[in-house]
Formats: structure tokens, C-alpha cells, sequence
């Protein structure tokens, strides 16, 4: 019994190296873009990956700046079978979310050991009788796999492992329990381990802030390279760009869809057509930029995508131009999605804050109060304050150019009927367009957070769902405006109506480097705000009153959005809102400007005396707007 005891513990490690074990054994399930035997030549930027991973290759710092859905997380899965089958030793993998990580071991991890025989005997299903192994934890005969999200301060203290995996790294929580950095974290549970592993792996998100980003940057900067078929000159593939005599180059016909797509070479500038790819990285190898760094550093992106996968070149330009089309419109997200998912790059370049001096001098010869012709709906904004009402009209045309319409403060205890009658006449009001039509607000925001509450729900239950309250999120990853809103209880007149108003969150994170990114714009078209003379120089001092900064918590970088110290920024919040309101009502939906243009052709030029009549009688006549505006 010693003897066998003793013979356990000082197993040597299979030599086989991962990336061979993986051809002979490693299967591929059903959520794989390919089923059946792993096989590297599909592949070949995996090679030198699943070598270093390997136990007898020195490294224990191993990380992958990757794109999304290529390879990086099958990645994990081989060391973790790699490791079952040849009892490696206990095991850790770490995910986001212990949601993700239960996903994974019911999706991939369970469907994976079922098609591979040699596990099947060597680990129990989950859930069996043995507590040994649940979802989450699995024994196996020389060590176990624990898998765990980064949401759990418990993983980062518990026991230690001989394999580490970070699974999509950029996505953990930045500080857990007030314990630090999560890749130093990770790092710090192989303990004294020897001939430990660490894997970690990510799509790159912000530059100033991303975590894989900064594991590579201290790595030896691994870029897969391959020959141009040509000049057989080993290059990166860049995407390059309109300017450069290298990268994608494409051509598209007068309806200005694609009709051809290449890659050209950056040193002989030879046409590279895509179905001359494979052979290309089957040739490939790693160049490090440090090679004498011993922590190694691997990168590729998706233009090395095996032919036959989701994203071709073809599909790659498609995606590239609906994101350089929505940056012209100052909107940046796309743009941040491509180049992070699909060239494995950070993202750096957030809109800078404009001189609210230079915003002042824009203004435009359009009457206040009244819609100029490009202006198709309105959306309307408020702020509630202890002692008033902030309150702003926009106009809105197609790819979310904006002209400011109306604003104005409605002073009075919002727990007093007389500033919510007020607001009635203003949101129930039409407003005149320049080429005869009426226009009324289609979707008003009402921010909920703190300032008389229970009025605001009151106000919003009695009129939804043209009206419905907000409430800001604190994540930076929120929507611009939920998807889905919650209900809250509304206390009014001594009584309780439960699940009475509707409460919708707005990612003011992801509204404000919108906005700031679109100030920017000038003249006329997509994401360019407008204002009309008159407008007060303090609207533009609060619309420019916060900043992008970059703080050091504990040690990691995070963004965030502050005020700028002896200023306000109401108008900025109300901007806000007013987008939020815009996306509501449909603005950003397929086909939709189409619809309204449809029905504003439909309107009659001549303003219906009806119209004119009930605005007279609310005692708000937008067309009578004079230098008063700004109330």
C-alpha cells in the first residue's frame, strides 16, 4: 500500500507533448464550428500554444490576447481532458460568472468527456451520487477540476493547483473582496508548485484598462505570422485600412454591396485571395517581440479564421463598414466591438469633452421651440430636483442627429401638483414644424433617482407608457436603456398599488461616450447635435461639466465618468434621458424611419384649428416662443 502510495506521488509527467495528445485524442462536440477529431492544421496558431501548455515546456505564465469564438476557450477545455486523462494533477478554472462556469460544464465540459472514451471511465457524471463530483467539482484519479467564477472571493483563497485557467480574463470582476487585481490573484494559486501552469485567456476590451491586455504587454508578445504565397515574406495579418498599401482591400458594385474581398501583401503588395489562406497558416509560426521573456505572450485575430467558419473576410468587411458607418455618427460601440472581437485589440481613442466655449459658437438660425425640417419625432427628458424640474425637448432625424427644441426649469416642491401640471402642458403641447406639421412628443424619461420618488413613480403610473421613469445603472456595460424594465410599488393617497410603475435603467456609461464622442461633430448629418441662438452658455457649461478619467483602484485601472469640481451637469443628465427616451420609441429599429417619413408625408401642410385650439386652451403655444425660453 506504501509502495503504491509512493509510486502515485512521484508519477513523472507524460511526455507526450498537448499538442499531439489532442490530435489522437481531443473530440470536438456540437458546439464546435467543427465536430469530430481536433485537428491542428485547421487551426495551426493553437500549436505552439498547446506545446508551451505541455508539461515538460519550462513556461508556467502562459496568455492569449484572442478574438472571440476561435479557439481560445477549446483551448481550456484540451488542458483540462489533456489533464483528466494523464492525471496531471488538481486543477482550477476560473470564468466571469459561476454561471458561466456551471454552462460550461453542463455544455462543453460534460458533452466533451462523453465523446472521448478514455475519460468517460476515469471521471463520475455530474450530480451522481458521489459528492466528490458535482458541477462545479470533479475528482479523478490523479487530481480533480474545480471550475469557479471570479465573482467568488472564496476561489482566489482556497486550495492550490498545479493547472490554472483564466477564461475569458477580461470579463472577471476588477476587485474582488477588496483583494486585488484578479491576474495576480490567479498567479498567486499555484502557490510553490514547481512546474506549475497558468493559462489565461481573453478578447481585449479598453487599452487603458483591459487585463489581457496587460498580461501580454508583459509577456514575450507572441504575433502568428505566415508567408505571402508569393514573396513567401512572413507578415501579421493587419486589416490596414483605406490608406494602406497593405491588409483587406475590397470593391463593391453601384448598390454598394461587396463584391470582392483580398488581402495585399504589406512587402510585395501581391493580391492574396482568401482561398490561399490555409496554406498559408498551416506555414505559420509564432514571432515574439521579447522571446527572451519567460512569460509567453500569444496573439492572432479573426482574419485567420479557417475557411469554412462564420467569419469570412467577406463577413468580416460587412461588419467592419456597419461600424465605421455608425463611428461617423459618433457612435463608437461597434467600432470598440470589431476591433475587440474581431482583430484582438484593445480599443483606445474615447470621445474627448469639448470646450463648452466651442459648442457656444455653433449655435444655429432655427427658432426655438420649433422642429427644423430634418426633425422627425420628439422625445422629451426631466430631472427631478427637491425644488424643480429640469425639462428638455429634442427633435430627432435619421442616424440620430438631434436639434435642441425646448428647456426650460419648473420650479416647485415636486410634491406639489402645481409643477407636475406644468410639465403636462409641456409634454401635451404640439410643436410647430418648419414645413407645416404638428409634432408631439412620442416618449418622455423621468428620472426616478432620489429626488421625491414616490411622486415621480405617481406621475409615470398615470401616464405610462408615453411617460416612465428611469433610474441610472452603475455598470459600464449597461444598454443605453434596458431591454427589460421592473416593476415597483407606487404609494399614493395612503394606499399601496403594487408592481404600479415601471422602472427602466439607463446606462448613462455607455449614453455619455456616445454623446461626448458626437459633440465633436460639426455641420450637418449622423450623431450632429444642434442648438438654436439663444441658448444660455450655462446649458453648455453643464453639458460639459463631466470628464472620462482614468483612476488606479488597488492598483488596476478603471474608468469613470466625474464633475468637474464648482460645476454642475444637469443638462449632460438630461441629454441622457433624452437619448434613453429616443431608443425607446424606436429610433434605433430596422425600418423605422421609414415608417415615420411614411406617415409624416401623410400629415396635412396646414395646421388643423383643433390642434391650435387645445394648445391655446393648455396655455402653451410653442410657435409664440421668444427670447424667453429658457425659463
Amino acid at each position: 500500500m506504501y509502495l503504491e502510495t509512493f509510486s502515485q506521488t512521484v508519477k513523472p509527467d507524460p511526455y507526450i507533448l498537448m499538442s499531439e495528445w489532442a490530435e489522437e485524442k481531443f473530440q470536438l462536440a456540437e458546439y464546435s464550428a467543427e465536430r469530430g477529431s481536433y485537428r491542428l492544421n485547421r487551426t495551426p496558431f493553437m500549436r505552439e500554444i498547446l506545446e508551451v501548455l505541455s508539461p515538460q515546456h519550462p513556461a508556467q505564465d502562459i496568455v492569449l490576447m484572442k478574438p472571440t469564438q476561435l479557439a481560445g476557450t477549446t483551448g481550456s477545455l484540451i488542458i483540462i481532458c489533456f489533464g483528466i486523462d494523464t492525471g496531471l494533477g488538481d486543477m482550477l478554472m476560473m470564468m466571469p460568472t459561476d454561471a458561466m462556469a456551471k454552462r460550461f460544464s453542463k455544455k462543453r465540459l460534460a458533452k466533451t468527456i462523453e465523446l472521448m472514451p478514455d475519460l468517460k471511465g476515469k471521471i463520475s457524471p455530474a450530480k451522481s451520487r458521489d459528492s466528490a463530483n458535482t458541477i462545479l467539482d470533479k475528482v479523478y484519479s490523479g487530481g480533480s477540476i474545480t471550475l469557479s467564477g471570479s465573482n467568488s472571493g472564496a476561489s482566489y483563497r482556497s486550495d492550490t493547483y498545479r493547472v490554472v485557467i483564466g477564461d475569458d480574463l477580461d470579463g472577471f470582476e476588477m476587485d474582488i473582496g477588496g483583494e486585488g487585481d484578479p491576474g495576480e490573484l490567479l498567479d498567486a494559486r499555484t502557490g510553490s508548485i514547481a512546474n506549475s501552469k497558468v493559462y489565461k485567456n481573453s478578447t481585449p476590451t479598453l487599452k487603458e484598462t483591459s487585463l489581457i491586455y496587460r498580461e501580454y504587454q508583459s509577456s514575450s508578445q507572441g504575433k502568428f505570422y505566415v508567408p505571402c504565397p508569393y514573396c513567401e515574406e512572413f507578415q501579421y495579418f493587419k486589416w490596414g485600412g483605406l490608406d494602406a498599401n497593405f491588409g483587406i482591400k475590397f470593391t463593391r458594385d453601384e448598390d454598394r454591396d461587396i463584391t470582392d474581398v483580398w488581402y495585399q501583401c504589406e512587402f510585395c503588395r501581391a493580391r492574396i485571395d482568401e482561398y490561399k489562406k490555409p496554406s498559408m497558416i498551416e506555414k505559420g509560426k509564432y514571432v515574439h517581440k521579447y522571446p527572451n521573456r519567460k512569460k509567453r505572450g500569444f496573439q492572432y485575430n479573426a482574419l485567420y479564421t479557417p475557411i469554412g467558419w462564420k467569419n469570412t473576410w467577406t463577413r468580416l468587411v460587412e461588419k467592419f463598414l456597419i461600424a465605421k458607418k455608425e463611428l461617423k455618427t459618433g457612435q463608437p460601440q461597434k467600432m470598440v466591438t470589431f476591433t475587440n472581437t474581431m482583430m484582438a485589440e484593445p480599443w483606445e481613442g474615447l470621445g474627448e469633452r469639448p470646450s463648452w466655449e466651442m459648442l457656444a459658437q455653433r449655435v444655429e438660425p432655427y427658432h426655438p421651440q420649433t422642429v427644423p425640417s430634418l426633425g422627425l419625432i420628439l422625445t422629451c427628458a426631466v430631472d427631478t430636483h427637491d425644488t424643480r424640474l429640469d425639462v428638455l425637448v429634442k427633435a430627432w432625424g435619421r442616424d440620430e442627429e438631434s436639434w435642441l427644441i425646448y428647456y426650460t426649469k419648473l420650479h416647485g416642491d415636486p410634491n406639489s401638483p402645481e409643477v407636475w401640471t406644468a410639465l403636462d402642458m409641456i409634454i401635451n403641447a404640439g410643436y410647430q414644424h418648419v414645413d407645416g406639421h404638428i409634432l408631439h412628443i412620442l416618449s418622455i424619461c423621468i428620472d426616478s433617482g432620489g429626488h421625491r420618488t414616490p411622486a415621480v413613480y405617481n406621475y409615470c403610473r398615470t401616464r405610462f407608457p408615453k411617460v416612465v421613469a428611469i433610474k441610472g445603472s452603475t455598470r459600464d456595460t449597461a444598454p443605453i436603456i434596458g431591454i427589460k424594465p421592473s416593476t415597483v410599488d407606487v404609494t399614493f393617497g395612503g394606499q399601496t398599488i403594487k408592481g404600479g410603475c415601471q422602472l427602466w435603467t439607463v446606462g448613462g456609461y455607455q449614453a455619455k461616450t456616445t454623446i461626448y464622442s458626437r459633440l465633436n461633430l460639426a455641420g450637418r448629418g449622423g450623431g450632429v447635435y444642434h442648438w438654436p441662438e439663444g441658448t444660455p452658455d450655462d446649458y453648455f457649461k453643464e453639458l460639459t461639466a463631466e470628464k472620462l478619467k482614468l483612476r488606479y483602484v488597488k492598483g488596476y485601472p478603471v474608468y469613470e465618468w466625474t464633475m468637474e469640481a464648482g460645476r454642475a451637469n444637469h443638462a449632460f443628465d438630461l441629454e441622457v434621458y433624452a437619448y434613453a427616451a429616443a431608443i425607446r420609441a424606436g429610433m434605433n429599429r430596422p425600418g423605422f424611419w421609414d415608417s415615420i417619413e411614411r406617415d409624416f408625408k401623410k400629415k396635412q401642410v396646414e395646421r388643423p384649428k383643433s390642434e391650435e385650439k387645445t394648445e391655446k386652451k393648455n396655455g402653451f403655444i410653442p410657435q409664440d416662443a421668444g427670447k424667453g425660453w429658457f425659463r
